[in-house]
């Protein structure tokens, strides 16, 4: 049996795909704090904006998927139990720990002044208390059903990797079935024909509803020295189209408040819509070209270590920006704070996005580390840069979250 490529020099040749997931995941929190912050339901331009941050999600799997299927991608035969043991601890603990959390959370009294939230009376311990839990678990709070797909994605990837082996040769053919696929979902989703209607939660929590992102990342993986060049070589093509496709699915959104327009050609508020995927695609694309332009040797040292904590920190502010968010609203109401949400936007992005990032660092130093942040426990030595500190040595741990590429 080949063994997989060493931990060094996987992490080291990758370091353009470590600097992707700050930029995801403010596009993540981009869309919950539009939702929570601005007048959804009476604005088109907050309905197009979200529209283009939702990416985030597929460029989550895709990657995910990607780097999976790179870590293993030389090795002949998978360790099974060592991979079902790096899987869980990856994954599996973080979901199972911060359910509890936001089952406690979301179980909690409101009150009226600072903190705002009484844990005396709750639910928490009663039969429904039990059967909300159980619901959380199984369908995964808000934007935690991220992890409950990528696990989807684990228990199945041992058969994908061999599936896609096997045939090498038809890679293309598979990537053209999967894109069609994806139109006929999303057709299937919005259109309703045959009077077929699945409920949000088949629709979003199933491997199914992202056949393209997943399949396209494992097979982008094993060709990934060409598939680089390739996306370098048309960078300014690929910036154009998608922006071109950007303009397109804001025109298609507005249009869509007009019978006349079919709904397989709608995009808006209909995440799975068929029009969009131009625009997913590019984004995608878009961000991986920014992580190779973020890591390249002309950055500054300073702007190199503010990427390298960003990725550090970055499962982290994905698992706990739905603390930050709801209180924040309520600190804004109790204060009686209110300001255009053009505003008030950017502000509440800015200040979750910091509280993550402090919340993570300071965690990831604590014996929790590994439930709440997916990161091996750090030193506190380590939570201050030093001047002295070379590249090398800020390539920080990136975590076992789903973009970890170390197999040994």
């Amino acid at each position: 049996m080949s063994s997989a490529p060493p931990a060094e020099g996987t992490r080291k040749r990758l370091d353009h795909i470590d600097a992707m997931r700050p930029v995801k995941q403010a596009a993540v929190v981009s869309t919950h704090t539009l939702i929570f912050f601005a007048p959804i339901a009476t604005n088109t331009t907050v309905i197009g904006l979200i529209m283009l941050t939702r990416f985030s999600r597929e460029a989550f799997l895709f990657v995910s998927a990607c780097m999976l299927t790179f870590s293993y991608r030389d090795t002949e035969k998978l360790k099974l139990n060592h991979y079902w043991k790096r899987r869980f601890i990856s994954v599996g603990v973080p979901y199972l720990a911060w359910t509890v959390i936001y089952y406690f959370y979301t179980t909690a009294h409101t009150v009226k002044g600072f903190p705002f939230y009484s844990f005396e009376h709750s639910i928490a311990f009663t039969d429904a208390g039990f059967h909300y839990f159980a619901h959380l678990l199984r369908t995964g709070y808000y934007h935690l059903y991220y992890l409950i797909i990528i696990m989807e994605f684990y228990l199945l990837f041992p058969l994908l990797l061999k599936f896609i082996r096997k045939f090498s040769k038809w890679h293309l053919h598979i990537m053209v079935v999967a894109v069609v696929w994806q139109i006929a979902y999303g057709v299937l989703v919005d259109s309703h024909p045959f009077g077929i209607k699945l409920n949000q939660i088949v629709q979003s929590r199933y491997l199914f509803a992202y056949v393209v992102y997943l399949l396209g990342g494992m097979i982008v993986a094993l060709h990934l020295d060409e598939v680089h060049q390739w996306i370098c070589d048309k960078a300014r093509w690929i910036v154009a189209l998608t922006i071109l496709s950007a303009v397109g699915a804001e025109v298609l959104s507005y249009c869509g408040r007009y019978h006349w327009l079919p709904n397989y050609l709608k995009t808006g508020t209909l995440v799975f819509a068929p029009a969009i995927l131009p625009f997913n695609f590019g984004a995608i694309l878009c961000v991986y070209l920014l992580g190779v332009y973020l890591v390249d040797p002309k950055r500054s040292l300073r702007t190199r270590a503010a990427v390298q904590s960003g990725s550090d920190n970055s499962y982290g502010v994905y698992l706990s920006q739905m603390l930050w968010i709801p209180f924040l609203l309520r600190s804004r109401n109790h204060l009686g704070l209110h300001v255009h949400w053009q505003i008030g936007v950017p502000l509440a992005l800015v200040t979750v996005y910091a509280a993550g990032m402090l919340f993570t660092a300071l965690a990831a130093r604590t014996p929790l580390s590994k439930a709440l942040t997916g990161r091996s426990q750090a030193s506190w030595r380590s939570l201050l840069p030093r001047r002295h500190e070379t590249p090398e040595v800020l390539r920080g741990d990136t975590g076992e979250g789903p973009l970890d590429v170390v197999t040994e």
